[in-house]
């Protein structure tokens, strides 16, 4: 709840800003910069939005290829899931760190046109990441794992981090 009212704060304090602009212009009549102001504001709100939105893109890709490579990043892993190797059960997985926070469905398409189905364990970070543990088919839990990969945190993103701060 404290998020939401946060964003709504900054709208409110965006459109007054906008307006003490756009009543200044207006009254020094120099009504131009009211819209040069107001298309600023509106393209780096498209630009912000555009690359948050392709930012899932991204990481889908790379959850994606990380099954397809097989890949165990340890060396990126948080301490408390370097215990998983190719050796390490779901259920074991389960038992240390308890349920997912969501179980996602991805697909990865093979070159010779076929798309495999796959499902990741994401398991939340406190500091916004995400670690996506994918069991190998069929995804019981005494199936091993396949690979793990580690997601940023979303304030990785340099651009925006001072804005979410």
């Amino acid at each position: 709840m404290t998020r939401a009212l946060n964003i709504i704060f900054r709208l409110v304090a965006l459109a007054a800003i906008m307006w003490a602009v756009a009543a200044g212009s207006n009254a020094a009549g120099i009504p131009i910069v009211k819209w040069l102001f107001i298309g600023g504001v509106v393209a780096i709100a498209l630009f912000a939005w555009g690359r948050e939105f392709t930012r899932g893109w991204d990481a889908s890709r790379e959850v994606t290829e990380a099954y397809a490579r097989r890949e165990i990043q340890n060396a990126a892993l948080p301490s408390d899931f370097r215990f998983i190797t190719h050796d390490t059960t779901l259920a074991e997985v389960t038992q240390k760190l308890g349920p997912a926070s969501r179980i996602s469905q991805f697909a990865l398409p093979h070159p010779y046109g076929d798309v495999e189905h796959f499902t990741a364990h994401q398991y939340d970070l406190p500091y916004e990441g995400a670690v996506f543990v994918m069991p190998q088919r069929p995804f019981e839990p005494d199936d091993k794992i396949r690979a793990v990969w580690v997601g940023k945190r979303s304030n990785d993103n340099e651009l925006l981090a001072p804005a979410r701060s």
